[in-house]
């Protein structure tokens, strides 16, 4: 199991984060809100510049906004490895495969998220063309929530059509994430878990990050 560590716990103090388990994860999920998506505001372009400048960990770019792709020109500019945007985001399927196209395009892996409320029904078009599918296990916007184990269905069905149709996109899951529950999670068939709180609130950032592997 893959483990993306969420910035938005850490607020400000996103660096001094990054420092603390960057020799330990895979990722730093950054979570960016516009405030008009949903009600919070957070990580600006600028901070992943930041952290590019200062480390060499692979940048996991969640987009909580509207308009993703002008959204995701900046942060590509900013040095991001996967920009993944909000299914619900999207006014029409043609702007989903724009958004596709233009982060393709760029050579940056593309992904999908889908609200607690979203069926991966509405997906399956896309699945041939993305990278990543990330599974929101909360709803977005918000540290700190508790995990909806309705989740583990979602993952369940994308892990047997990823099988059944020979398509290679990981399964990343976000939300409430804890060593109890990232075992459940992978034996579903996830690869990637972004943990929030978890890791943030841990006296032991290393084996915290261990116990979800």
């Amino acid at each position: 199991m893959l483990v993306s560590i969420s910035t938005m716990p850490a607020g400000e103090n996103y660096l001094k984060y990054v420092k603390q388990v960057e020799q330990h994860a895979d990722f730093m999920h950054l979570d960016v809100c516009d405030g008009k998506y949903n009600e919070t505001t957070c990580f600006s372009a600028e901070f992943a510049k930041d952290i590019n400048f200062h480390s060499t960990i692979a940048l996991d770019c969640h987009l909580m906004t509207c308009d993703p792709i002008l959204h995701a020109k900046n942060y590509i500019k900013s040095g991001v490895n996967i920009v993944t945007a909000q299914f619900e985001a999207f006014k029409n399927k043609a702007d989903i495969i724009d958004f596709v196209h233009f982060v393709t395009l760029n050579n940056t892996l593309v992904g999908l998220s889908l609200e607690p409320e979203t069926s991966v029904n509405q997906i399956l078009q896309f699945l041939p063309m993305l990278n990543v599918v990330l599974i929101m296990a909360v709803k977005t916007g918000k540290s700190g929530q508790k995990f909806d184990e309705s989740s583990v269905k979602k993952i369940e069905m994308l892990a047997k059509l990823r099988s059944e149709q020979n398509l290679c996109f990981k399964i990343e899951v976000d939300g409430g994430i804890n060593s109890n529950n990232a075992k459940l999670v992978k034996s579903a068939g996830a690869d990637i878990v972004v943990s929030g709180n978890y890791v943030y609130l841990s006296q032991d950032k290393e084996q915290a990050i261990s116990s979800l592997r």
